[in-house]
């Protein structure tokens, strides 16, 4: 979703470009996003490019998606390409390209008067994430320690192990290193997170160990949210994208790196 800084549709390429960088800017930091917008009739345009190459991102800060009742199309494109090689994201270096071909971007408005430009259409979409094991390690520090912060916890380090058990299967080891005013303790957190066929994704065999009566507290703390977890199943099919599904996931892991890879479209799409 992109969140225009204007009460109104742009009338040309030209402007649209403009729109769509002032847009990213507002989430996106640390430098100038390249746009390129071809073509001049936004009902049939040629292609957009967004490249987020060495910008940096704080999620904590993204762009709220309000409740939308309605859309109404705006803008039809050929292709749609976003790329950020890398971004960084709460400190952590990730790499994201997307590709999507005859793509609709439908327009709805909202309280605050901007425009929302909401992707609702896509013939053919491909996205890859692939990140470091030991960026991805960095990452989960800090989403833990921001987390942990609230409660007056510190966490001092993060150690991940993974290990695929096939395209759309993980078990996970996590191990948390953390103290509490003069005590310390390190957790373990164990578990398989898996997507089934019907790309529904499930969390099972949770479990948390630990030293000290300070794990048993953290343990007995998430259990409960974790086991909630394991009554569900995930329909990351039915994306909250207008018309847009996913196909196919993949999930690969090696000593290095580990690298997403999802494959979406819809039906309806209108041809090249």
């Amino acid at each position: 979703m992109f969140i225009l800084s204007r009460n109104e549709l742009p009338q040309t390429s030209d402007a649209l470009a403009v729109a769509l960088e002032e847009a990213v800017q507002e989430f996106a930091s640390g430098t100038k996003p390249m746009i390129i917008v071809r073509g001049a009739d936004l009902h049939r345009l040629d292609e957009i490019i967004v490249d987020l190459s060495g910008a940096v991102i704080d999620p904590r800060y993204r762009p709220v998606m309000p409740k939308l009742s309605r859309t109404e199309p705006a803008i039809w494109v050929r292709k749609l390409s976003v790329s950020a090689r890398p971004v960084k994201v709460l400190g952590s270096e990730l790499t994201f390209d997307f590709a999507g071909s005859n793509v609709q971007l439908n327009q709805a408005g909202a309280s605050d008067g901007k425009v929302r430009l909401i992707l609702h259409q896509v013939g053919l979409g491909e996205m890859r994430v692939a990140i470091a094991r030991g960026e991805l390690e960095r990452l989960i520090a800090q989403i833990a320690a921001i987390a942990a912060d609230k409660q007056g916890v510190t966490i001092d380090n993060v150690q991940l192990d993974l290990t695929s058990r096939g395209a759309r299967t993980l078990e996970t080891k996590v191990t948390v290193s953390a103290r509490k005013l003069f005590f310390r303790t390190s957790l373990r957190l164990f578990g398989t997170v898996a997507v089934t066929d019907q790309l529904n994704a499930t969390v099972s065999g949770f479990r948390c160990e630990g030293d000290g009566a300070l794990a048993a507290l953290a343990c007995a703390a998430i259990t409960p949210h974790f086991s909630r977890m394991e009554e569900r199943a995930f329909p990351l099919s039915a994306l909250p994208l207008g018309e847009v599904r996913m196909n196919d996931l993949a999930i690969a892991v090696d000593d290095e790196k580990i690298i997403v890879e999802a494959q979406f479209g819809s039906q309806s799409a209108r041809p090249s």
